[in-house]
């Protein structure tokens, strides 16, 4: 798509209303005298400047760069004086020459910045007419957080396998008078609570890793054969992690094997605990109150055993174990069997999903020459993060 539909039409809008005032620089303009006042605008003043940018070019204004240190400018005039809005490598800058006094024109640059915001409800509705089919048909670069969620898995897991030590805990308690029953002491286990906090921080990993997975898997789409017209990107981003996995690894003898792994893993760990306490089929967190037995019984009967919920101490350090050995597994599987994808996703980069990135990635690989074309992105992306043009 080289355009958003609409286009014309709230550029015609935004030079009755918001954008009135800007005109285009005369030929003239070489001429013109005056003092050059400089306005820093901030991320929180801008969140995104690219959105300036389409606006003033909607209403005819021509964008320039990348240039040294600069990635874009706009020429425009406000009210007869001369401007420019540069992207440059510390933000975003707006200039104004004038012979008016500084006051005045730091007022008018003030204005400017108003009016630039008052076009961005029109400019974002044309976006987010157009969002569901861009996004469905790939024209979209996915944020890389792959580093991000390791690093919560990775916390979690270190907790649960070295949970932080605690001691044992006695209190003595004075006698009370008249009470038929005294007290005198009461004892806590800090084993005891460390294997809980274990336990806790085990259910939070699963978690982290399980959102670390689907991550890495709707990124490792766009090396994997993401076409278009089969795959809804907003589809596959909403899909369950067990679809996603399906879509990118297949249902092989070994990833049929790894994802009946995994998925016993999830069941009976993380499940109960993220869906409000409700362990599949309620094994132990239904009881049944049960005609002839005269009592209530719970849905897993004797199989209940196998429910973490019926154990004082859920998981042991058995349990823990295996859940990261399994991980660590699949980990290394999927760097065998998506050494491109994850390679690209390691490197912290963003991954695109669009038509040209499509047939680039294709050619890259008939030719044997990722690690090439890899390399090219991440300098192609560093000039951008310096502005190095």
């Amino acid at each position: 798509m080289n355009s958003l539909p609409g286009e014309a039409e709230a550029g015609e809008r935004l030079k009755r209303t918001a954008l009135r005032d800007f005109e285009q620089i005369p030929d003239d303009e070489h001429k013109r005298r005056g003092t050059i006042f400089k306005l820093d605008l901030s991320r929180n003043d801008v969140p995104v400047p690219s959105l300036f940018k389409y606006a003033l070019t909607l209403i005819g204004l021509t964008a320039y760069g990348p240039g040294e240190k600069v990635a874009w400018w706009v020429h425009f005039t406000y009210q007869g004086e001369w401007c420019e809005l540069a992207y440059e490598k510390f933000g975003l800058r707006l200039y104004l020459r004038t012979e008016k006094p500084e006051e005045e024109a730091r007022k008018t640059q003030v204005q400017i910045v108003k009016k630039l915001r008052s076009s961005m409800r029109t400019v974002e509705k044309l976006i987010v007419d157009a969002a569901p089919e861009l996004l469905g048909k790939g024209d979209a670069t996915v944020v890389n957080q792959h580093r991000s969620l390791r690093r919560a898995y990775e916390y979690f897991r270190e907790r649960a396998v070295a949970p932080v030590f605690i001691e044992d805990k006695r209190i003595t308690h004075e006698p009370i008078e008249g009470a038929l029953i005294q007290l005198r002491y009461s004892f806590t286990s800090g084993k005891i609570q460390m294997q809980m906090n274990a336990f806790h921080d085990m259910i939070a990993a699963i978690s982290a890793y399980i959102s670390l997975l689907e991550h890495d898997l709707v990124l490792a789409l766009a090396f994997n054969g993401f076409d278009p017209d089969r795959d809804n990107l907003t589809d596959v981003i909403g899909s369950r992690w067990g679809d996603k996995f399906d879509r990118v690894l297949g249902k092989d003898r070994d990833a049929a094997r790894y994802r009946q792994r995994l998925t016993d893993v999830v069941e009976r760990w993380r499940n109960p605990y993220s869906h409000g306490g409700f362990e599949k089929g309620h094994g132990a967190t239904i009881y049944l109150h049960t005609p002839g037995v005269n009592a209530a019984v719970p849905i897993g009967l004797t199989s209940v055993r196998s429910s973490p919920l019926f154990s004082f101490m859920p998981a042991s350090e058995t349990d823990i174990t295996q859940a990261f050995e399994l991980f660590d597994e699949i980990d290394a599987w999927l760097e065998s069997e998506l050494p491109e994808g994850m390679r690209w996703i390691n490197s912290g980069l963003d991954v695109r999903f669009d038509e040209s990135f499509r047939a680039l990635l294709a050619q890259a690989q008939q030719e044997d020459g990722f690690v090439g074309f890899l390399e090219f992105f991440e300098y192609h992306q560093a000039m951008i993060d310096n502005m190095d043009y």
